[in-house]
């Protein structure tokens, strides 16, 4: 029995149509993993280019500015440091402008990126970790607001302080300089947790 072949300007014709091109290649792919999904892929997992990481080394302003309060027995001693307290400067008055507005910027940078699934994963990923470091810096103020009237001025409080502050700006500049290097920075204990809900967004 003769085949019937299609002509070759036919098949020049269908081949030169981009949306049959479109659909060959995911079938294409569909017979090389047939458990593929066909969805597209959300909050896009490609490098972050220069943009992305620039956004979401600013998802750190907030903590920073939270451990400026921490750090007044290191500028005393270490005058030097007092850059990394002028560094947030522009967003200080923003940030206290209101009592309702360290609130008012959490919700919106939970709602509005880390939910965002149509942000880069990456942005999302350190904001939502931005947030978990400013809870652990409120949980330090916190600890040292309720310390014994006897200890407020003695080098117990003094010893408190200097390690909070060191162990959070540390911990935050560690944090902005690997986000603009391009790569997730791993923080023991809070980047899984940080995945998680970052994941559970989506």
């Amino acid at each position: 029995m003769r085949q019937c072949k299609p002509s070759p300007l036919l098949m020049r014709s269908l081949l030169g149509n981009r949306h049959l091109q479109h659909f060959l290649s995911a079938l294409q792919a569909k017979i090389r993993d047939p458990d593929a999904d066909d969805s597209p892929e959300q909050g896009g997992r490609d490098p972050p280019n220069i943009f992305w990481r620039v956004a979401a080394a600013l998802m750190y302003i907030i903590p920073w500015i939270d451990v400026i309060a921490l750090g007044r027995e290191v500028y005393h001693h270490f005058p030097s440091s007092i850059i990394l307290f002028l560094f947030p400067g522009p967003f200080v008055g923003i940030y206290y402008s209101s009592q309702f507005a360290p609130l008012v910027v959490f919700f919106l940078l939970f709602l509005s990126v880390v939910k965002n699934t149509k942000l880069h994963h990456f942005v999302r990923f350190n904001a939502m970790q931005g947030i978990m470091l400013d809870i652990v810096v409120m949980l330090f103020s916190i600890v040292r607001a309720y310390f014994p009237a006897e200890f407020r001025w003695s080098a117990i409080l003094v010893t408190f302080d200097m390690f909070s502050w060191n162990i959070s700006m540390g911990t935050i500049i560690y944090c902005v300089f690997w986000t603009l290097w391009g790569k997730y920075a791993d923080v023991p204990y809070v980047s899984d947790s940080v995945y998680m809900q970052v994941e559970a967004s989506e």
